[in-house]
């Protein structure tokens, strides 16, 4: 399985799979609005709390992994390539980088 961990603040892609997507307005009405194509555990994610958005990114990752114990690939929607550098996501997977984005491939 594989699910979007969107951390663009307008998301304005598709709308279809498993995913969890970083809350802002602009996505909660673009999330309410296409809820019945999501996934049952797709959620908002409030980063909010976190001090950084490394650190919001790695407990996006950790919930998602709790949600879809079945995952194969995480895919990293709006964040930086740089972000694949989490020491503690290594252990959970292999991380690759394409041009925009960034996935997180179950071992």
């Amino acid at each position: 399985m594989i699910i979007k961990a969107i951390l663009e603040t307008a998301y304005e892609g598709e709308a279809s799979g498993a995913l969890w997507i970083v809350d802002t307005p602009a996505n909660r009405i673009w999330f309410e609005q296409n809820r019945p194509k999501l996934a049952e555990n797709s959620a908002l994610f409030s980063s909010e709390r976190y001090t950084s958005r490394q650190d919001a990114l790695r407990h996006m990752i950790w919930g998602i992994q709790d949600h879809f114990p079945d995952w194969q690939e995480i895919w990293v929607i709006g964040g930086e390539p740089a972000l694949a550098d989490i020491d503690e996501l290594r252990q959970s997977g292999r991380w690759a980088v394409t041009n925009r984005d960034v996935i997180l491939h179950h071992l």
